[in-house]
């Protein structure tokens, strides 16, 4: 049970790295074809940002809900090269290695804590799997309507509000091209956003898992014949995921301070919609929900792996560490200092990532969407 479902999880993870690299294609051992499908996507969202500000510049009509989703589609293009840049190009070998790290638990034999490992790894990963499949359906359920409600309005020829630059509207390729290119652009950049969010919070909940195991393991120093063993075990066991989830803190970093930044600006754009009597409040509700929840996974799941090290640091606070052994008690006090600070994803600009980043995001975007509408009008 525990091996399927972390091969399912890696399963979305390699989909998604074949897909957006284009690694379906082959390459039939040219390096020029392995570049060119790398920069398959990159190019498609290069088009889809110069049709953006292309329709901004030129086309734009309506300055209210045009003018919102035109710069929500322009930061939500931004976040894309960043992330695909972030996690297709520079740290992919680190994604992959760290994956293959992750097995190393899941085939621990050691008698003593690979129990309770394999018990807090499958819980985790069966949360991975409930908690993207949520996320990617309600996701792909709002783009859906997003996208019906654009065309639609757009008299079904602008699926993102804007028709490509040169396509007289006599031709009779301009209603297929525009749909076409327009839909592929669309859920291109959705379920990229969307899929990359799903990494995130799929990396994390191993660790959550490992803090989770250690935490239950090193209650085991209440029997002081146990004593040396654990506190061996917990800091050899504890040095290794210290290590590898720097590795992922650092892999982060800027992950995490372009994607909250791309956010925070079409979150306020879109609660500015709001404020347009011509716009669809349904329609508004869900791209709000959609931008709300991507910030939400992304600041949960940074205050989930900041808890579960708190609770490895309070459960060993609370052993009956003063019947231990005088040796003992000293590697304790050593242990205790490389465990009480909590571990936590920070970023540029927001600081640690948790609940109360989530809050002062929603906050900020609000207050910036009421001086966007007192501006603007």
């Amino acid at each position: 049970m525990l091996t399927e479902q972390h091969e399912r999880l890696k399963r979305i993870i390699f989909i998604y790295y074949r897909i957006w690299r284009c690694e379906f294609i082959p390459d039939f051992g040219f390096d020029t074809i392995k570049r060119i499908r790398t920069a398959v996507y990159p190019v498609n969202l290069a088009f889809g940002m110069f049709c953006v500000v292309w329709h901004f510049a030129v086309q734009m009509t309506d300055y209210g809900y045009d003018l919102a989703l035109t710069i929500v589609y322009f930061f939500a293009i931004y976040q894309c090269f960043m992330v695909y840049s972030e996690i297709m190009v520079i740290h992919r070998k680190k994604i992959f290695a760290m994956l293959e790290f992750f097995e190393t638990w899941l085939k621990s034999c050691e008698p003593v804590i690979g129990d309770v490992r394999r018990k807090y790894l499958l819980i985790n990963t069966k949360l991975g799997i409930t908690w993207t499949r949520i996320f990617l359906i309600f996701i792909t359920f709002v783009g859906i309507s997003v996208n019906s409600f654009h065309l639609y309005i757009s008299k079904y020829s602008a699926p993102m509000l804007f028709t490509i630059p040169g396509l007289p509207q006599e031709s009779i390729f301009y209603y297929p091209v525009n749909v076409v290119y327009g839909t592929v652009l669309y859920f291109s950049i959705l379920e990229y956003i969307m899929i990359a969010d799903a990494v995130v919070m799929i990396t994390i909940l191993y660790f959550r898992s490992e803090f989770y195991t250690l935490a239950e393991f090193v209650t085991q120093l209440n029997d002081p014949n146990k004593a040396s063993s654990v506190l061996r075990i917990t800091h050899e066991t504890h040095k290794i995921a210290l290590q590898k989830v720097k590795e992922l803190t650092k892999s982060f970093w800027h992950l995490y301070f372009h994607k909250l930044f791309a956010i925070m600006i079409y979150l306020c754009c879109t609660l500015y919609i709001f404020q347009s009597l011509s716009a669809s409040i349904f329609i508004a509700v869900l791209i709000v929900g959609a931008m709300t929840s991507q910030i939400f996974i992304l600041c949960f799941f940074g205050q989930v792996i900041e808890n579960s090290s708190e609770l490895l640091y309070k459960n060993f606070c609370m052993t009956n560490w003063y019947e231990m052994k005088l040796k003992d008690q000293k590697d304790f006090l050593m242990l205790l200092i490389s465990i009480q600070k909590p571990v936590r994803i920070e970023t540029f600009g927001f600081g640690n990532i948790s609940i109360y980043t989530f809050v002062q995001i929603c906050k900020a975007a609000g207050t910036y969407a009421a001086i966007l509408y007192t501006v603007i009008n």
